[in-house]
């Protein structure tokens, strides 16, 4: 129905998008198309149009948002006259508008005052007054894990060195799998969940619980592949986490409980400000009032 009229205003768009009309001119001949009051703008279009298109590009961009832009106008128009209670949608755009330019006011308040960072004494502090927070949802462990195609060389001396975390057989096994290993986690250092691991090792494990309880190591071998895995540490579900597991979460948990405490000092701030200055008026008498309201 608009093909006709749009893509002659594309026409006329296109051939200034990459001149002058590029830096945005204010006066009427930049209007594109008008409908009910509403107008569309070259300017407006140009400012939507992402960066680096070809003018090919460019021109089918601007002819789709003027067909949306003409479309999204005459159902806007069609439904202010169909919706009956636009009162109560001007009052809900009025309180989101209320509620985002809050928002924004207390994420800039926020990051300037609200972005602190824990101390290690508060961390652990925290950690160890409340160990039932940092419950294990599944079984953790250390160690390492090696996939090694059961061709490769020396398989023998591998499977004595996997078992050692002293730094001559982790040297030796770090040398060892830049040529012959496809698979090489070394997580020694960090704790790291039970499925994570086996999901990559087709065996059978079980109940992780039991197996951890019943091994340290695992030499599995299958569809040509060597799986070994030598595990220094673990914790099952339910046990308290590790400190240095549960740090990362702990951090989140203070961070969230700054949060909350700096909105409720900034609240009771402003309005203990706002009492001291007169700003707030009571227009009635609100002792009685609220005896009243409780009463019924």
């Amino acid at each position: 129905m608009y093909k006709v009229s749009i893509t002659a205003l594309v026409a006329i768009l296109s051939a200034c998008l990459f001149t002058a009309c590029r830096s945005g001119l204010q006066s009427d001949e930049n209007s594109l198309v008008q409908v009910g009051d509403a107008i569309l703008s070259r300017q407006e279009v140009n400012e939507a149009m992402p960066q680096g298109l070809s003018p090919a590009d460019s021109a089918d961009f601007a002819e789709r948002y003027i067909q949306r832009w003409v479309n999204d106008e005459l159902l806007y128009d069609v439904a202010r006259k169909n919706v009956p209670d636009l009162e109560r949608i001007d009052k809900l755009v009025e309180q989101y508008r209320r509620d985002l330019v809050i928002f924004e006011y207390r994420k800039r308040l926020l990051s300037e005052r609200a972005s602190k960072e824990f101390g290690e004494q508060e961390m652990r502090d925290y950690y160890e007054k409340n160990p039932d927070m940092f419950r294990l949802r599944e079984a953790i462990l250390k160690g390492l894990y090696l996939k090694v195609p059961e061709s490769a060389p020396n398989i023998g001396q591998l499977k004595k060195w996997y078992c050692s975390t002293k730094p001559d057989g982790v040297e030796k096994i770090e040398k060892y799998a830049l040529k012959n290993v496809v698979i090489y986690d070394y997580f020694y250092d960090r704790w790291v969940p039970f499925e994570e691991i086996v999901s990559n090792i087709p065996y059978e494990f079980g109940d992780p619980e039991t197996f951890l309880k019943n091994h340290r190591n695992l030499e599995f071998n299958k569809n040509g592949y060597w799986y070994l895995l030598h595990i220094t540490e673990f914790k099952v579900k339910g046990e308290v986490m590790p400190y240095d597991f549960a740090k990362t979460q702990i951090q989140e948990i203070l961070a969230n409980n700054n949060r909350l405490e700096f909105n409720r000092e900034l609240e009771e701030n402003l309005y203990n400000d706002a009492e001291k200055s007169g700003e707030i008026k009571w227009l009635y008498q609100r002792e009685k009032s609220l005896q009243k309201d409780s009463v019924k």
